[in-house]
């Protein structure tokens, strides 16, 4: 932690889930917008991609959309926003193994990774660390900017910190302008950078916790500790129901970072350390069948169980990211 830091505390709101308030109502030119240019995407569509990249406006409200469970094929999960039309297709995102050991998200534009001359060449990250705690968001390496850029980092859970989830993402400006992470080197990632204590005036922090309400509603707040409650407000909310995750994100958060915490919930639920003894089964209503897991999944030390069933049919707690402890911090 860096000299003279102070050890943060959680920030989640005390209204319970059933009862929380609505998050605004997305307005009508964010849904024009939203179902013109996600009804039939061209191919490296530059606004389209700018659209759900971008943060989204304060003027816009808050988005709804929904993240489903493929029930055939390569483990593969879509995500679909409400245009007050019908749901439509955003992202899917594709999981493989990583070199580490660990998994990695294939985020495209498409619902299948076909890399025929004439498809969308698309391709962010959601790149998960071996011990299913730290989760970073990577824009596609061919991107406007032509460099490597993050876009945001989730860390869930950890030893003595409960069901802690902490978000960072890039400082939004009134304007609408973010700030930029540019990643030559591994310690120039908003991790590294966070946990350094540097760049801070950068970056925003979202927090909240697992509730253990049945339906498995998440929220996250924008907010750190030294905030008054009066200008803390929710900004992420997932709600789980069968094999989707309704969400909805307004303000700072755009279409693919709200994608990306939701994938990072669901991740760790399926992934995280589980007692050794307990029988092999099915992860639960957001996952896949414990075939599947056996082929998947890389070996975990065990740990107690603590998270609620509801997001997950396994056991087993959140393992701990180092440091996580320091990730609430004054927006």
């Amino acid at each position: 932690m860096a000299a003279g830091a102070t050890r943060p505390r959680p920030v989640a709101s005390s209204v319970p889930a059933a009862e929380a308030p609505p998050l605004p109502e997305l307005s009508e030119e964010r849904k024009v917008d939203l179902a013109e240019l996600l009804r039939a995407p061209q191919p490296d569509d530059a606004a389209t991609v700018e659209l759900l990249l971008n943060p989204t406006p304060d003027s816009a409200g808050a988005v709804t959309a929904m993240m489903e469970t493929a029930r055939a094929g390569p483990p593969r999960y879509d995500c679909f926003i409400s245009t007050g039309v019908a749901p439509a297709f955003a992202f899917s995102a594709f999981r493989h193994r990583n070199a580490e050991g660990g998994f990695q998200y294939d985020v495209r534009l498409t619902p299948t990774e076909s890399s025929r001359v004439g498809t969308n060449s698309f391709c962010a990250q959601l790149k998960c660390s071996a011990d299913c705690t730290r989760y970073t968001l990577c824009d596609d390496p061919s991107n406007f900017y032509s460099y490597p850029r993050e876009l945001g980092a989730v860390f869930v859970g950890g030893a003595g910190l409960g069901n802690r989830i902490s978000v960072l993402v890039p400082r939004v400006l009134p304007s609408g302008a973010a700030a930029q992470f540019r990643v030559l080197r591994p310690e120039d990632g908003i991790i590294s950078r966070f946990l350094a204590g540097q760049a801070r005036e950068h970056i925003m922090t979202l927090s909240g916790l697992w509730t253990s309400k049945e339906g498995g509603t998440v929220e996250l707040t924008l907010g750190g500790e030294g905030t008054a409650a009066s200008q803390r407000r929710t900004v992420f909310r997932a709600t789980q129901s069968s094999s989707t995750l309704s969400l909805q994100y307004s303000s700072p958060l755009s279409c693919f970072q709200a994608f990306c915490i939701a994938l990072s919930l669901v991740h760790h639920a399926q992934h995280r350390r589980r007692p050794s003894s307990e029988p092999r089964r099915a992860y639960g209503s957001v996952g896949r069948s414990s075939s599947r897991q056996k082929e998947q999944e890389p070996p975990h030390k065990p740990r107690p169980s603590t998270f609620p069933r509801a997001w997950s049919a396994r056991g087993g707690e959140a393992c701990a990211p180092p440091a996580a402890d320091q990730l609430h911090h004054n927006v």
